[in-house]
C-alpha cells in the first residue's frame, strides 16, 4: 500500500482561530483523535470546538500556529495516512483504527500472519518482506539455518490409553477441555532428545510444527523446553494451519522471502507434499498399541488403503481422537461428598431436617460455604497423576536414530555455509538443492545389481528400490558387470547370487553380496553402513523386500510406457475420432464372444490338477527375478525330454500337454505383435471397455 499524504483543511466556511494543538509534528494519531481546539474568529462563541482526525496516520507538519487565524479552505496541517501494516483482529495495531468500518482500506490491510501462535496478528506484505530479510541477515551473520521440527513420532510418542502409573521416563499431563472435561496424555521422549535439541539449537533456529491442537502443542513443548531456550514462542499447531491436511501452506507466511534456509524433519512426507528440503525420519513408537494420535484426517480414497495397511501391520490402531476421561481417582471421593452435601441441602429445603436448622441456624450457612469451596476447587485445581506404588517399570528402548539425525543436520549445515563462502557471500544457497545433494553422496561410486527386489513384470527404473539407491548416489544396472560392486539379493541360490559369490572370492576386487536391509539402513542413516553386518548368508533369505516408508524421499516415478502405439499426427480430422466409433454394436458383440471363446478354450486344454501345478511353478518364477539354477536345470531337462519323446509333434500338441515353463508375464506396457489375431481381439476388447467407461 503506497503512502498517502492528506492535507487537513479548515472545517468551516468562515475563518477560525486555532486555540490549542493537542498533537505535535511526528505524532501518530488514530481515527477520531482530537487534533486541535478552535473557535470562531469573530469571538461571538466562547465555547471551543474540537477538530478530530478523519483517519489514522502521522502528523507530517503543522501549518497554523496557536492563536493564528485560518482562512476557509486553507491547509491547517498535513497527515500521512497509516498503511495499517500491523493488524490485530481487524484493528490496526499502529493507529487503532477499526478496519471493519473503513471500506477504503478493504483488501489493502495487512494479511500475512508471521507469528506462529497468534494467527490474528498480521502484517502487510511489505513489512513481512522487510522482517524476512532481517531474519535472513541475522541467520547468516550467526551462521544458522531454520529447522522445522515435528513432535509426534519424531521427538515424542503420546498415547491416551490406560497405562501403568509407574512406567519409567513417561511424562503425564492433563488437558482440560470445555465444560471442565479433560483427558490424560502420556508422553515418552525419544532417547537423546534433550542432547539433540541442545546440539541442533547451536546451528539452527528451532520451530515446532505439529498437527496437534494448540493446547497439546504447547504442553508437549513445555516438556521438551521448559526454559524456552530452544523454541521460545515459535510453536505452530493445527489451529494455525491454513490447510487442514498439509503443513506446507504456512511456509509462505512464516518465511515471506522464501524457504531457502529452511530444513524440515518429520516422519511423514505427504503432509509436506514431498518437499525437497524434508528429511524423513524413522517414526518413533514406544506405546505399541498407539500410532500418531494427531495425524491429519486421510482423504476419502485413502481410508480403505489405510485400513488395509493397519491390518498388515499387525492390527495397529488407526489414527484416533483423544477420548474424554472420567474424573481422576483422587477426586471421586470429593465428588461423592459433594453429592451427599447436595442431597443434605435438598433435605433441609424440603423441611426434613428443619429442626436442626431452627436450633442451629449456622448449619445451613456452613454447608453452603463448604459446597462453594469444593465446587471452586474442583473447577480450578489441576488434577494430579497418582503416585506410583512400588518400584518403577523400566522398558528397554533401543532407539538411537537421533544420533544419526544429528550428524545429518551437521553435514547439511556445513555444506550450506561452505557453498555460501564459495559464492563470495553474494547469493544465498537453497536447501532444496543442498539436501538432495548431500544425500546423493552417501553411496557415491557404488554400482548395485538387484536380485529378487524387482518383479520381472516391472521396469527397473520404476521400482522403489531403484529410486532409493539413485537418491543415495548409487549406480544401478540390470546385470552384473565389471564395474559392479554390490549385489543386493533377497535370497541365496539364484543365478546372480552364485555368480556374485564367485566374483566376491576374487581378492583383486572388492565385491559384496548383501541383503536389502543394508540398502534400507544406508537410506535411513545417510551413511554407507559396513557391508559385513548385512552379508547374505548361504541358504539365507530376507523378509524385507520392500523399503520402509521412512527411508526414502525419492522423486516421483516416471510415467509408464503407453499401452498402445501412438500414431504420428497427420492433421486429419479422422485421426482425432475414436476408432471404436467405426464399429457397430454387432461387431463389438462379436469381439466379446471371440475373446470369451479364446479363454474358454485355454481353460479346457488342461486338467485342474495340472493347471494348479503349472500355476504354482509359474508364480514362483514370476515372483523372483533370478530363479535358482536347480529349477532352471529341471525345467531344461523336462523340455529336452518332451522334445525327445515326440520330435515330430507340432506346437499345438506341446500346448495341450501342460508342463511348467518360464514365461514372461504380460504387462500393460507390452505391445501385441501385428500378426497375432487373438492379441488384436484382446486389444479391441480393452479399447471397448475404455470407450464405454468414458
Amino acid at each position: 500500500m503506497a503512502e498517502k499524504t492528506m492535507p487537513i483543511f479548515v472545517p468551516t466556511e468562515k475563518p477560525l482561530k486555532v486555540i490549542k494543538w493537542k498533537v505535535k509534528q511526528g505524532t501518530v494519531v488514530s481515527h477520531g483523535q482530537i487534533l486541535f481546539l478552535y473557535s470562531d474568529s469573530s469571538g461571538k462563541s466562547s465555547v471551543p470546538q474540537k477538530f478530530k482526525a478523519a483517519c489514522g496516520g502521522t502528523i507530517l507538519s503543522i501549518k497554523v500556529k496557536e492563536g493564528d487565524i485560518a482562512e476557509p479552505g486553507g491547509c491547517v496541517a498535513e497527515l500521512k495516512e497509516c498503511k495499517h501494516s500491523t493488524v490485530m483482529k481487524e484493528m490496526c495495531a499502529e493507529c487503532g483504527s477499526d478496519l471493519r468500518k473503513d471500506e477504503r482500506v478493504k483488501g489493502e490491510v495487512a494479511s500475512v500472519p508471521m507469528v506462529h501462535s497468534v494467527p490474528e496478528l498480521k502484517v502487510s506484505e511489505e513489512l513481512a518482506l522487510k522482517l524476512g530479510r532481517e531474519d535472513a541477515e541475522r541467520h547468516l551473520k550467526n551462521k544458522k539455518l531454520v529447522l522445522l521440527v515435528d513432535l509426534d513420532q519424531t521427538l515424542v510418542h503420546t498415547t491416551n490409553d490406560d497405562i501403568p502409573p509407574n512406567l519409567k521416563d513417561v511424562l503425564h499431563f492433563f488437558l482440560r477441555g470445555p465444560g471442565n472435561t479433560g483427558r490424560w496424555c502420556h508422553t515418552r521422549l525419544r532417547p537423546r532428545t534433550k542432547s539433540f535439541l541442545e546440539s541442533a539449537s547451536k546451528k539452527y533456529e528451532l520451530h515446532v510444527c505439529t498437527f496437534g491442537a494448540r493446547q497439546y502443542a504447547h504442553a508437549v513443548t513445555e516438556l521438551l523446553d521448559p526454559e524456552k531456550k530452544y523454541f521460545s514462542h515459535r510453536i505452530l499447531s493445527r489451529d494455525e494451519f491454513f490447510d487442514a491436511r498439509t503443513k506446507s501452506a504456512n511456509l509462505k507466511a512464516l518465511f515471506p522471502c522464501g524457504d531457502n534456509m529452511v530444513c524440515i524433519i518429520d516422519d511423514r512426507e505427504d503432509v509436506w507434499r514431498n518437499a525437497a528440503n524434508l528429511i524423513q525420519v524413522r517414526p518413533y513408537s514406544f506405546f505399541q498399541s498407539t500410532g500418531d494420535i494427531n495425524a491429519p484426517p486421510p482423504l476419502d480414497n485413502e481410508k480403505s488403503k489405510q485400513e488395509t495397511n493397519n491390518i498388515k501391520n499387525g492390527g495397529q490402531k488407526p489414527n484416533q481422537e483423544m477420548p474424554t476421561l472420567d474424573d481422576e481417582p483422587e477426586k471421586k471421593e470429593e465428588t461423592k461428598d459433594i453429592t451427599n452435601d447436595a442431597d443434605k441441602k435438598s433435605d433441609i429445603q424440603n423441611g426434613k431436617i428443619s429442626n436442626e436448622v431452627t436450633e442451629n441456624g449456622e448449619i445451613n450457612t456452613k454447608v453452603k460455604e463448604n459446597e462453594n469451596e469444593v465446587n471452586k476447587g474442583s473447577a480450578e485445581a489441576e488434577p494430579q497423576w497418582p503416585e506410583p506404588k512400588g518400584g518403577e517399570i523400566e522398558i528397554d528402548d533401543p532407539d538411537d536414530y537421533l544420533i544419526y539425525l544429528e550428524d545429518i543436520l551437521n553435514r547439511i549445515h556445513q555444506h550450506f555455509y561452505d557453498l555460501y563462502e564459495n559464492m563470495g557471500r553474494k547469493q544465498i544457497p537453497d536447501l532444496k538443492t543442498i539436501i538432495p545433494e548431500v544425500k546423493s553422496k552417501v553411496l557415491e561410486g557404488v554400482s548395485l545389481v538387484f536380485s529378487g527386489l524387482v518383479p520381472t513384470h516391472q521396469r527397473l527404473e520404476t521400482s522403489r528400490a531403484y529410486l532409493v539407491a539413485r537418491s543415495l548416489g548409487a549406480e544401478v544396472t540390470q546385470d552384473l558387470t565389471e564395474k559392479s560392486t554390490h549385489l543386493v539379493a533377497v535370497r541365496s541360490g539364484t543365478a546372480k547370487v552364485n555368480i556374485a559369490r564367485r566374483m566376491a572370492e576374487d581378492k583383486r576386487r572388492k565385491f559384496y553380496v548383501v541383503t536389502p536391509e543394508w540398502l534400507w539402513t544406508c537410506a535411513e542413516r545417510w551413511e554407507r553402513v559396513d557391508e559385513r553386518l548385512y552379508s547374505l548368508q548361504r541358504g539365507g533369505q530376507s523378509s524385507s523386500r520392500r523399503p520402509p516408508a521412512h527411508c526414502s524421499s525419492p522423486p516421483p516415478a516416471p510415467p509408464p510406457l503407453p499401452a498402445l502405439r501412438k500414431r504420428t499426427p497427420s492433421g486429419r480430422f479422422m485421426d482425432t475420432i475414436n476408432p471404436l466409433l467405426s464399429f457397430s454394436s454387432d461387431d463389438i458383440a462379436d469381439m466379446d464372444r471371440e475373446v470369451e471363446d479364446i479363454f474358454n478354450e485355454s481353460d479346457e486344454s488342461a486338467s485342474s490338477e495340472d493347471e494348479e501345478k503349472a500355476k504354482k511353478v509359474q508364480d514362483d518364477l514370476d515372483d523372483e527375478e533370478n530363479p535358482p539354477e536347480d529349477k532352471l536345470q529341471s525345467l531344461e531337462s523336462d523340455s529336452s525330454q518332451g522334445k525327445s519323446q515326440d520330435p515330430n509333434a507340432s506346437s499345438d500338441s506341446d500346448e495341450e500337454t501342460p508342463r511348467p515353463r518360464k514365461r514372461r508375464r504380460r504387462s500393460s506396457d507390452d505391445v501385441p505383435p501385428d500378426d497375432d489375431d487373438s492379441s488384436w481381439n484382446l486389444m479391441g476388447a480393452a479399447l471397448e471397455r475404455e470407450f464405454l467407461a468414458e
